[in-house]
């Protein structure tokens, strides 16, 4: 009679148990599924607003001549472009 109590416990342990944790893996991500479409934001209704670029320079003085090169604004007392390094023809 003991043995037919130990078979059926083993039974439990050997079939049971695997089958408890196959499904307690399957809830759990499902619910880590439905979590993550829930946080994820959509497109749909959302509305674009138009942030502008905040300028992180200050405002620069206009440039009185250009560089024939690349077109680089250029200051008076420069002998080479800032931009492509070509030297300037002084006109």
């Amino acid at each position: 009679m003991m043995m037919f109590g130990f078979g059926w416990l083993m039974m439990l342990l050997v079939v049971g148990l695997p089958l408890i944790l196959i499904l307690l893996l399957i809830a759990v991500a499902a619910g880590w599924l439905q979590n993550r479409n829930q946080s994820m934001p959509t497109l749909q209704n959302q509305a674009y607003s138009y942030q502008p670029m905040a300028r992180t320079k200050p405002d620069a003085i206009p440039a009185e001549r250009y560089c024939a090169h690349c077109g680089a604004g250029l200051q008076s007392d420069w002998t080479h472009c800032p931009q492509c390094g070509a030297p300037i023809q002084l006109i």
